[in-house]
């Protein structure tokens, strides 16, 4: 019998495999939790394909250069309807909502890494504005790039906190969009093991650019208090 190829995974934070086994093994709440993220997962795993960038076509899309991000922040609302709500945009002050904040603040330190270090314009090189989207779902356990922008849920409080806390969780996640542009590769077997590896590195260089950090100094953690007590 063929062996059958891995599934293609979602570029989401938190892999299935640690799902998974908070939705066979812990409490009923969070197994609840866990089990409505991987759903949640595997419906953005069809999407995807369709939102997707084709770096084949040739074409790229014609933005503004203006030597800055180019950020909007919407609120979801607990609900999986994107983008949802503006609630931020570049520019403007900060809202005071903890997660549209950190989104805002991190969109822009994946942005400078890029600009700063690389002379990259934005993540397609081109200026592309960053949209980011928090509040997503309720409970969601999961951050991630669907091809077009950054999606953000608030963590179930019991396992996980909100997935703004980490700006390298940003970075790693932003990072796909990156690959997307460049060369777009299966998110399945070695081809995803390397694109998740490439996206850990870079997020913990946004960390270290935005901390100012030499390499002996940074941590190289990848999503620092996005745990709780509850894991340890």
């Amino acid at each position: 019998m063929p062996l059958r190829p891995p599934p293609i995974l979602p570029p989401s934070f938190v892999p299935p495999y640690l799902l998974d086994r908070l939705a066979e093994r812990a409490s009923a709440p969070v197994s609840a939790r866990a089990a409505n993220t991987l759903m949640i997962d595997r419906e953005h795993r069809g999407l995807r394909e369709f939102l997707a960038p084709r770096v084949s076509s040739g074409v790229a899309p014609s933005y503004t250069k203006r030597g800055s991000p180019e950020r909007k922040i919407y609120n979801a609302g607990n609900t999986t309807q994107l983008p949802g709500k503006l609630v931020r945009s570049e520019g403007q002050t900060a809202i005071k909502d903890v997660a549209a904040d950190e989104a805002y603040d991190a969109l822009g330190a994946t942005w400078r890494l890029y600009h700063d270090i690389y002379e990259r314009d934005s993540i397609d090189g081109a200026g592309m504005p960053l949209t980011g989207s928090v509040h997503y779902g309720k409970d969601y356990d999961n951050a991630f790039w669907n091809g077009t922008q950054m999606v953000f849920g608030d963590g179930d409080g019991e396992v996980f906190n909100r997935f703004t806390i980490a700006v390298d969780i940003i970075g790693h996640e932003l990072t796909h969009g990156v690959i997307d542009h460049e060369a777009g590769p299966v998110s399945q077997g070695q081809s995803g093991a390397l694109n998740e590896s490439i996206c850990d590195v870079f997020g913990a260089l946004v960390k270290q650019h935005l901390l100012k950090q030499t390499a002996q100094q940074a941590d190289w953690l990848v999503g620092a208090g996005l745990f709780t007590s509850w894991t340890r």
